[in-house]
């Protein structure tokens, strides 16, 4: 463990920092005595270096949300709602193709890579990336060249279904516009394929400041150069090319700064690639579901009845804010959380697990609940300001999605996920996201057709709470159960300090920051007369962040 010591999770890239850095194989064989009392101690420094793992990745993380919402800005200030659209169609493409590709490789990554590491040395480890990279590499030109030839026969196989609309998203396939976006997408997923390998190995191996190294300075230049495009009126195509190449560079960096150790030499032990395949297709199907094809069935669904390109957009626009606003705060934990979890699971301690997963959910909802609630009654000032009156559609539909995503965030999902997956219970997981999914194509094809784009985000909001809502079923057995009271004392809390926002409508940004100023003073009054948090909650905190147990220990009840 020394050398995994010597190099430095969230759901999440992947388009997010480090995701699918929380999946843990808890079929692994049980050590002996010793190796397990050392297995106790390397888990509570794993737990020490929480805090300073979660830290870069939140920076990055921020920074990650924070340009790509100046990039959308910019592109929805300097191109129509139409071609807004279109871009819109060509990035949900792109994040459907690029999460049937990964195959839940970053999974295996983070899982087996720092075992191999203790077990067998940097070389066995290497061994096994350079051969992940092999798979990964394989599978983005089989779908590349799937993308560049296999356009017009998927054309014409749907031409043929015999059902309403059919025909037209046919002809739609072959339009001369779409494919002439296929080279900038299959090199963009390339890009990032190999990328997202290589930020699971740096989280891997606790390399976090490369990656906000390499990716920070890449979305940077995006953001810069993506600016310079527009002004050269490039559009759309421009913009899909830069992120190309950007992509392309970003993987080539990775690839020369990690080269000495992918390419370490002198491996002893062969890790058998079926236990690690099998741990990425469960990974895989979880993170297809969640991260691709619920937003694009909506997307297909939206377009087989026939909803115009600009609502598409306003779709899209509206999906976005809210997923920012939901994982702005908390973009960090999508490995450090699960890692903590996996932690305090050692030795099958289920009272640990149980007391780190109510305290996770507490600190996830009072980081992010706030934010959800302020942009919930403000929704039409905030659309409106940020984007001017050609997206003003955006801001009831924005509300909507908010609205959801709060229930979401309060009924944990995030954290149940990670935690079935410490408990060995990933099948579970795969279930109920994919009954998710079929709830979105159920629903969609009752509510869009007479809601529209408003129908279609219900019907995700409503397919994503019964996902949350089963997985918090799965672990009802646990000896801790879901903190019910903390959610309802905290709701009516940022609900009351919410109110003043029904009397009052910002009219421009310096008074849209004042109201949000008012709000959480409001809120962190409210909340110190509450205390929402327990001493359990600040006892578990404290053995992992000192510091930040002391400052939260006001929003707990005194110990006597």
């Amino acid at each position: 463990m020394r050398e995994a010591r010597a190099t430095d999770k969230d759901a999440s890239t992947t388009t997010t920092p480090i995701a699918g850095t929380h999946v843990v194989d808890t079929t692994s064989r049980s050590l002996p005595e010793p190796e397990a009392a050392f297995g106790a101690v390397e888990a509570q420094d794993l737990l020490k270096r929480a805090p300073n793992s979660y830290l870069l990745n939140q920076i990055y993380g921020l920074w990650f949300f924070v340009s790509w919402f100046f990039l959308v800005l910019i592109i929805t200030h300097t191109v129509s709602p139409e071609q807004y659209g279109v871009f819109a169609v060509a990035l949900t493409a792109y994040n459907t193709l690029l999460y049937i590709t990964a195959l839940g490789l970053e999974d295996a990554t983070t899982v087996y890579v720092p075992r191999l590491l203790v077990e067998h040395g940097a070389a066995a480890a290497a061994l096994l990336i350079r051969r992940l990279l092999v798979i990964r590499i394989v599978l983005l030109l089989f779908f590349a060249s799937a993308l560049f030839f296999g356009i017009p026969l998927l054309a014409t196989a749907i031409g043929s279904i015999p059902i309403k609309g059919a025909t037209d998203f046919a002809s739609g396939l072959r339009d001369p516009k779409l494919l002439a976006h296929i080279a900038p997408i299959a090199l963009y997923i390339a890009g990032s394929g190999i990328t997202n390998l290589l930020t699971a190995l740096c989280a891997a191996l606790m390399r976090m400041r490369l990656v906000l190294i390499i990716s920070g300075l890449s979305q940077a230049a995006v953001l810069g150069v993506g600016f310079v495009v527009l002004r050269l009126g490039w559009g759309v195509d421009g913009m899909l090319w830069l992120l190309a190449i950007s992509s392309l560079l970003g993987a080539a960096a990775f690839l020369l700064r990690l080269a000495p150790f992918i390419f370490m030499p002198g491996a002893t032990y062969k890790q058998s690639l079926a236990p690690v395949i099998r741990l990425s297709i469960s990974a895989w199907l979880t993170n297809l579901a969640t991260g691709a094809l619920l937003k694009q069935a909506s997307i297909i669904l939206l377009g087989y009845a026939a909803i115009s390109l600009v609502q598409i957009g306003y779709f899209n626009l509206s999906f976005q804010l809210a997923d920012a606003a939901n994982t702005l705060l908390v973009a960090g934990f999508a490995g450090v959380g699960g890692a903590a979890l996996a932690a305090a699971f050692i030795g099958d301690n289920y009272e640990r697990l149980a007391l780190s997963w109510r305290s996770l959910i507490k600190i996830e909802t009072l980081l992010m609940a706030p934010v959800l609630v302020f942009c919930l009654f403000n929704a039409p000032n905030i659309v409106h300001m940020l984007y001017g009156s050609n997206f003003d559609a955006v801001g009831p539909l924005l509300a909507i999605f908010l609205f959801f995503n709060l229930l979401i965030r309060v009924l944990g999902t995030t954290i149940h996920q990670a935690t079935m997956y410490v408990v060995g219970k990933p099948r579970l997981v795969v279930l109920s996201q994919w009954v998710g999914l079929l709830f979105v194509v159920v629903l969609g094809l009752l509510l869009i057709p007479r809601y529209g784009v408003a129908g279609a985000l219900i019907a995700d909001g409503v397919s994503r709470a019964i996902t949350g809502t089963m997985q918090l079923f799965f672990l009802w057995p646990l000896p801790h159960k879901y903190p019910l009271a903390f959610t309802l004392r905290l709701l009516l809390a940022l609900t009351l300090a919410a109110l003043p926002s029904l009397l009052w409508h910002p009219a421009n940004h310096i008074l849209l920051a004042l109201s949000a100023t008012i709000f959480l003073l409001l809120c962190i009054g409210l909340l110190l007369l509450i205390k929402p948090l327990d001493t359990q909650d600040i006892g578990m905190i404290e053995r992992v962040n000192p510091r930040m147990g002391k400052y939260l220990r006001w929003f707990a009840p005194q110990r006597k």
